[in-house]
């Protein structure tokens, strides 16, 4: 019986979402059923691509090849030549064709007949469409590249995902920020402004379970490119090479952007300054006394981690032309113990979980109020610009006289104006709304997953889930007092207005 080989690929990873990896097997397993021939292998490359010079990357084609030159097939099976080969390069057309051709081999398609590459009819056929996918490969290429110019041109994006943070409609073209990423950014440049690291950043949102787009895990190099990208304040590089940028919505104000770069340059790209020991609160407390951070002065030796304290970065290094702050410092030690146990009583709290819930409902009410009120504005908004296109009509056809045109258009311009910022105003509204309520269900989800042993966490654990509930400065330092303001809200009796005001739990103590 011959004994068939079957080789299937596919170039890229839009292609293997298409299933046409799954196409070519179906169709190449059917034709080798009905040749009466035995399937003697399978073989599969997926997402790798037949042009020149990416030969070494086919890993199952090289199998492919060391199969044949062990003669353990007889002829060769494949969609079509292009699965092949796509390459005008003489030299690795040759690597690709040769074994075949020196072992005898023919290679069968479902439409193209056999191709004996020891005839010169089979080998000038093979060369023929061999230089007919390179020359096609070539011009798709080039179209792709005038493709991509021209959608970076009008705003459009290009293939690819958009930047992280942000979300586009292919339908209607408009950028928008991604209701779950976007808060998620700028809490990443937030909390390395107050100078925590790239490191714990990436640990902490391992932790949380935050997917990054193309998958794979967090660290602090990817963490660095984002925060390098200006695409967060509104300018996104889509062409590097060309440097065409596209205007996307701004998720952070350009003073944030700038205070965490001016911190990713002091420390480089793998994290901020580095302590010789961990310490719960770090980049978390903020003085009350002035309003500024709290940094940490280390121990003056490894073994006496209880000499280290939080201090107000205005008392240790005042700015220029301000007065020094006289908050007195805290220890580290003292103060970590305390905040934890703060967080540990309002997290027992058998109240909690329903507190959560209701509030949760209502910024779900909220966001969804807003979005209805931006789809009314938007519909507003169309009808003024079909108004629009009739009155000028009306113009043209000598209708209204220019006067009377002109204030008309003008009390358009006005009124679009207005509907614009409404709908931006509901959409900041809506996101933000979304953006509790999301802090809501990560606090709930800390209470379910962590509930009767929040005691026995390692610092990492305990770092974990200070830094999801409590936002940068969320711990107010007032004299040797500590203020801890969660993201989650009081019993809804203790609830004013059934706002947010988020719990503040007090921990004092004196040493």
């Amino acid at each position: 019986m011959t004994r068939a080989a079957i080789y299937a690929r596919v170039s890229s990873v839009g292609q293997r979402e298409r299933h046409t990896i799954e196409s070519q097997l179906r169709v190449l397993t059917a034709f080798v059923a009905s040749q009466s021939w035995g399937l003697a292998g399978t073989y599969i490359d997926d997402g790798r691509s037949a042009a020149a010079g990416k030969l070494d990357a086919r890993d199952d084609f090289a199998r492919l090849v060391r199969d044949a030159d062990a003669r353990r097939f007889d002829v060769l099976a494949v969609v079509d030549v292009d699965r092949l080969t796509r390459t005008n390069d003489l030299t690795e057309r040759a690597q690709i064709l040769g074994p075949f051709q020196r072992n005898g081999i023919p290679i069968h398609t479902p439409t193209g007949g056999v191709l004996d590459l020891r005839t010169m009819l089979g080998e000038l056929y093979v060369t023929l469409q061999a230089l007919g996918a390179a020359e096609w490969l070539a011009k798709h290429r080039e179209r792709v590249r005038q493709g991509r110019i021209t959608a970076v041109q009008r705003g459009r994006k290009p293939s690819g995902s958009p930047p992280w943070g942000h979300a586009y409609s292919a339908a209607t073209g408009a950028w928008s920020i991604d209701p779950a990423r976007g808060p998620l950014l700028r809490e990443i440049f937030e909390r390395v402004a107050a100078g925590e690291s790239l490191r714990r950043i990436a640990d902490d949102f391992h932790l949380r379970g935050v997917e990054r787009q193309n998958g794979g895990s967090w660290s602090a190099s990817i963490l660095s490119k984002l925060i390098r990208s200006r695409a967060a304040v509104g300018e996104w590089t889509a062409d590097k090479q060309r440097g065409l940028t596209i205007a996307v919505p701004a998720i952070l104000p350009e003073a944030l952007w700038q205070r965490a770069q001016a911190a990713v340059s002091r420390s480089g790209q793998r994290g901020l300054r580095k302590t010789r020991a961990e310490y719960l609160c770090e980049a978390l407390i903020a003085c009350g006394a002035c309003g500024g951070r709290f940094d940490i002065r280390s121990a003056r030796s490894i073994t006496r981690k209880e000499d280290a304290r939080y201090m107000c970065r205005q008392r240790r290094r005042p700015r220029p032309g301000e007065q020094r702050c006289d908050a007195p410092t805290l220890t580290t030690a003292d103060a970590d113990a305390r905040a934890w146990a703060a967080v540990c009583r309002e997290l027992a709290d058998p109240a909690l979980p329903a507190a959560i819930a209701g509030v949760v409902a209502g910024r779900a009410g909220d966001r969804r109020d807003w979005e209805a009120d931006a789809a009314r504005w938007q519909s507003k908004l169309n009808r003024l610009a079909a108004a629009e296109r009739e009155h000028l009509g009306r113009r043209t056809r000598g209708l209204v006289s220019a006067e009377a045109c002109d204030a008309e258009l003008a009390r358009i311009a006005r009124e679009r104006a207005a509907l614009t910022a409404q709908i931006e105003t509901a959409g900041r509204a809506a996101t933000a709304a979304g953006a509790t309520a999301d802090r809501l269900r990560d606090a709930t989800s800390i209470v379910a997953e962590y509930a009767g042993r929040l005691a026995d966490l390692g610092f990492a654990g305990r770092r974990a889930i200070l830094t999801r509930l409590v936002q940068p400065g969320g711990i107010v330092a007032v004299g040797q007092e500590l203020r801890i303001t969660l993201w989650v809200p009081r019993p809804p009796a203790e609830v004013a207005d059934g706002a947010v005001t988020a719990l503040v739990g007090t921990a004092t103590g004196r040493r």
